[in-house]
């Protein structure tokens, strides 16, 4: 009996996958779509440890669903590389945010596909990619053009430590949210978005989406809408300051004559290209180091063609994301954001899948953004997500937050080194509910493991007795094959249906629940001697799939193989295959056991129909002896029945 080698079955699957593009998105076709999304990560130098890919697996698992239930799915990825913490990490490691950024993006693209993702690469954005934010800088001007973004001189949020302004939304009681630094007032030149103007749709419209209560409180609370005394509606929310005093940032599209003042770049002129640097440190006079660039800043007014100069200050890293998931749907468009017609198709995004954290700033922003572009007949639809799920944190040992800070974070190519990759998808699914904080646990993950180990052998078995049974390929002499008695039927199909159910809830710990369950039922027919079809087999692989992606191909191919040589070709894979439909015939449950209680205390039971009503039911519990017996000279005085549970007499 061969052993389960995961590091070879997995290395194998992800190359195969790659080279067949077999997660690839195709735009024509008559099927239904399902636009799956996660919140794209911020390279960090540091990589990823198990606390991320709980989304990710999340939406994986959900997408891969969906694809065998006959939908077109797109399922895309893309890197948030813009702002503070790549300048900062390419500054403390004296190396270019270029430079860093790159590498940094090479190593999350190596993690995640080692974890077997089926993402479509092909579809990859990159907010520092200047093919990109020259329609992040496109989207400026439209705002511009119809007067939301503005030029101010009010006193700014200022972080004497990054040496930046800051949003609103960037401080926490009163300090920058990146660094605790407490924030100082300064009065400073800068740009601003009035999403204000906004404020009103933002709170109206959330009524219709499928989001958490509490996401959509968090959102109203931070607009805060309230009404003076006089009838006039205010709000808590301030128009966004959208200047940052630093390098790694998209060059605001914007020009400064002496003649015509602020005039706009010329679209056919965009995008405004990043000058490449060699020193990029910020400066504490409230002007980005691009200031000192004179090559770069000095230009020529579009209007009279003068002497003009350029805008020094960048976007926030938030301008980027406000708009990617547009971008997926039509990543190599020269002429257009996005096409209209593919815009149709995919938008909006229906499944969502981001941390709790965002509840105020990408969403709100990204809402924002989304509603002028519909405005401006860009896009079809006024919302973005359909719905939004919050993954919860994955908690370290410790009972605290993985970070390099505290020295308690565990790399995940070393739990899939050692483990496996299906071991740490099916670990991060079955850890809690998918919404709620969890603490990990290495000593925990060997159970998933002796779950696929198990899956493996009970697939080895199959495969001696197919072998043994005298199978052979069609037209060949000698043998036949037979399958083995049907008898796990009624089981698989009830896992089938709570499988189904608990994908679409994405109540994922509850369906790897109900599978491992299983498995240890045809475990447990074996040593019984009845066996397991390999029918029903293959439908238990079709459900674990898009939890352990690889071993469920592995076995799938290693069972179809004999008929797919004598067809001449492989056998497609598993995740193209169709989603196993239950029997509602095969899960209905033929007797009933109902409680018979006197004064709310159990006396007896009994066993009826699944179709006995009511009436029926009540005659047979006035009618059982332990009930006769304790009804003697007494009055009843009402019969209380709990449809399929218990009925109970007050006497």
């Amino acid at each position: 009996m061969k052993e389960y080698n995961h590091l070879k079955i997995e290395k194998k699957w992800q190359k195969e996958w790659h080279k067949k593009n077999t997660y690839k998105t195709l735009d024509k076709t008559e099927k239904k779509k399902m636009y799956v999304l996660d919140m794209f990560p911020y390279p960090s130098g540091e990589g990823l440890h198990v606390g991320h890919p709980r989304g990710y697996i999340g939406t994986d698992v959900y997408s891969r669903f969906k694809r065998m239930n006959n939908f077109n799915v797109l399922h895309p990825m893309g890197f948030d590389a813009f702002g503070l913490p790549a300048e900062q990490y390419a500054l403390k490691n004296k190396i270019h945010p270029e430079i860093a950024v790159k590498k940094n993006v090479k190593r999350f693209k190596e993690q995640l596909s080692i974890m077997g993702v089926d993402y479509d690469w092909s579809r990859e954005v990159n907010t520092t990619d200047s093919e990109y934010y020259k329609w992040t800088q496109w989207i400026f001007l439209q705002m511009y053009k119809k007067g939301l973004a503005y030029e101010s001189y009010e006193p700014i949020n200022w972080c004497p430590v990054d040496k930046t302004g800051l949003a609103n939304e960037d401080i926490e009681d009163g300090k920058c949210e990146r660094c605790g630094a407490t924030v100082e007032k300064r009065p400073m030149r800068q740009w601003v978005l009035a999403i204000t103007k906004y404020a009103d749709r933002l709170i109206k419209d959330l009524d219709g989406l499928d989001w958490s209560d509490s996401v959509k409180e968090s959102q109203r609370n931070w607009i805060g809408k309230s009404v003076n005394e006089k009838g006039e509606t205010v709000y808590k929310l301030r128009d966004w300051v959208f200047s940052r005093q630093r390098y790694w940032g998209e060059p605001i599209p914007i020009i400064h004559c002496d003649s015509c003042g602020v005039v706009p770049v010329r679209e056919e002129d965009l995008p405004v290209v990043l000058p490449k640097v060699k020193n990029y440190e910020p400066t504490d006079t409230g002007e980005s180091p691009l200031a000192t660039i004179s090559k770069w800043v000095n230009t020529k007014c579009p209007n009279c063609k003068g002497r003009a100069k350029r805008e020094t200050n960048t976007m926030p890293s938030w301008a980027g994301s406000s708009w990617y998931y547009l971008r997926y749907e039509d990543p190599k468009n020269k002429k257009a954001l996005v096409d209209l017609k593919r815009e149709k198709y995919w938008s909006p995004v229906d499944l969502y899948v981001g941390g709790m954290e965002h509840a105020t700033r990408h969403l709100i922003y990204a809402r924002f953004w989304h509603k002028f572009l519909y405005d401006i007949k860009v896009v079809n639809y006024s919302e973005p997500f359909s719905r939004l799920v919050n993954q919860g944190l994955i908690m370290a040992t410790d009972g605290r937050k993985m970070s390099k800070r505290w020295g308690n974070v565990i790399n995940p190519d070393d739990i899939i080194k050692t483990y496996g990759a299906d071991t740490l998808r099916l670990y991060e699914m079955f850890i809690g509910p998918f919404d709620q904080v969890a603490n990990w646990s290495t000593d925990s993950i060997i159970g998933p493991r002796r779950f696929l180990e198990k899956v493996w052998k009970i697939g080895q078995k199959i495969l001696i007795n197919k072998i043994s049974a005298g199978f052979t390929l069609p037209g060949l002499p000698g043998g036949s094959y037979t399958d083995q008695k049907f008898h796990l039927s009624k089981f698989l199909h009830k896992t089938i249906k709570k499988v189904t159910e608990d994908i679409e809830g994405m109540h994922f710990n509850t369906a790897v629940s109900s599978m491992m369950i299983l498995a240890s039922e045809m475990e447990s027919a074996f040593a019984r001697g009845s066996g397991v079809t390999e029918q029903d087999y293959k439908k238990f692989l079709q459900l674990l799939s898009p939890f352990a992606p690889h071993i469920a191909e592995e076995l799938w191919q290693k069972l179809l193989i004999p008929q797919s040589l004598a067809l001449g070709s492989l056998t497609k894979s598993i995740h193209l295959s169709s989603w196993p439909v239950w029997d509602e015939g095969l899960i209905k449950e033929e007797k009933l056991k109902i409680m018979i209680q006197v004064n709310g205390k159990v006396r007896s039971e009994m066993l009826v129909d699944t179709e006995t009503g009511e009436e029926e039911i009540e005659k047979l519990a006035l009618s059982n002896e332990v009930v006769i017996k304790l009804l003697e000279a007494r009055d009843i005085k009402k019969i209380i029945y709990v449809k399929g549970r218990l009925i109970n007499i007050v006497i």
